[in-house]
């Protein structure tokens, strides 16, 4: 186990990640912090809700941050519910439209905050990260909606998680502070200071809350790409990266690296199908294996590439690379890389590759809205 983190587990399955998470919250003494993209009010939604007030009644701080447009269907009613309670809630810039007291302002305020949020729509907070009393923190591809779990009323969605203990969390607490109050975050940030010596370029737990983080952690990743020896499996619901980053996937492949694509078959955006069309002829002509997962909808983000590898929030597209705020944690155990190296290739079986043959076969229609989708791809 690294020094980094006391503990680390990995999930693959979604009603074992949230029930050991809501057992870690009725467990809870101080402090809860939630940063979730989705927040949806259905069964699992329902049940996260009355835990958290439980915790919150029985005198734990919980603080929550969602966002405008992954937690919509939260605002009707959930969000009613918490501010009845007292649990105050945050919302990561809300559509321009949504405002819990807009009746209460005049036409020209109205228009200035429409404005401002017409300007930040793109930026979203895909993140979802679970701290609880600053030493246990869960993060991974796991939304607070039905479809990781049993009470999805089709097949689970594929998904990955992760749940760490240990002093370091308090990185994640700090970051959580930045997106809630920014005068919490300069108290807590001089505290931490005293107990931690947190450097973010070096930590496993990767934050891209800065342009500069962003683009650094782009470049570290081609980086990673470029040096790669010996294997390269990439597991993600959404593959529209920049050019630089398909090109060098091919430079990989052509000099005998192992590289494997597993792309969700079944997809919550519907159009994205066909935005991944557009890579797959170059990628395979490099010699990169691309595989379809068609159990159910994969929703999983893990990246491997010889002994590092990721499991996290970042999708390989252009929304997660330059809009939005996104995590990722880099795994630390020897014993866990084995197992999640074990689940990727257990995931390829059975499943649909992708061929040059069959990408000739494909109707006209379907070629032509792939290059239409594509002329939008800065915003997917």
């Amino acid at each position: 186990m690294s020094h980094y983190w006391k503990t680390e587990e990995v999930f693959f399955d979604g009603d074992e990640y949230f029930d050991r998470l809501m057992k870690d919250i009725d467990q809870a003494q101080h402090y809860i912090t939630m940063e979730m993209y989705i927040f949806n009010d259905d069964m699992l939604g329902k049940k996260m809700v009355a835990h958290l007030i439980s915790a919150h009644q029985r005198g734990v701080k919980v603080q929550i941050i969602v966002d405008g447009v992954g937690s919509y269907l939260f605002f009707d009613k959930l969000h009613g519910i918490f501010q009845k309670k007292g649990i105050l809630v945050k919302i990561y810039n809300p559509l321009p439209f949504y405002h819990p007291y807009y009746g209460n302002l005049n036409f020209i305020r109205k228009l200035q905050i429409m404005s401002v949020r017409m300007v930040r729509l793109n930026k979203r907070n895909h993140r979802k990260i679970v701290t609880i009393d600053n030493t246990i923190m869960y993060t991974g591809s796991f939304n607070v909606t039905a479809e990781h779990t049993k009470y999805h009323t089709d097949k689970p969605w594929k998904d990955m998680g992760m749940r760490v203990t240990g002093d370091n969390v308090r990185f994640a607490v700090l970051n959580f502070k930045k997106n809630w109050k920014l005068r919490d975050y300069f108290r807590y940030k001089k505290q931490l200071k005293k107990k931690l010596n947190i450097n973010w370029r070096q930590s496993p737990l990767r934050l891209n809350h800065t342009l500069f983080m962003k683009r650094y952690f782009y470049k570290n990743f081609l980086q990673k790409i470029n040096r790669s020896q010996s294997h390269i499996w990439l597991m993600t619901p959404y593959f529209i990266p920049k050019r630089r980053l398909i090109r060098a996937l091919g430079k990989a492949a052509k000099r005998g690296v192992d590289v494997r694509l597993l792309i969700s078959s079944r997809t919550d955006v519907e159009f994205f199908r066909w935005l991944q069309y557009f890579y797959y002829a170059y990628l395979i002509n490099k010699g990169v294996k691309v595989y379809q997962y068609t159990d159910s909808v994969l929703h999983a983000k893990n990246y491997i590439i010889d002994d590092w590898m990721t499991i996290g929030s970042t999708n390989l597209n252009h929304r997660s690379f330059i809009h939005d705020l996104e995590v990722d944690l880099v795994i630390q155990d020897p014993k866990n890389k084995k197992q999640v190296e074990e689940h990727f290739l257990s995931s390829l079986v059975a499943q649909k590759d992708i061929t040059l043959e069959g990408l000739k076969q494909r109707p006209l229609w379907d070629r032509a809205l792939s290059r239409l989708f594509f002329l939008f791809k800065y915003w997917f």
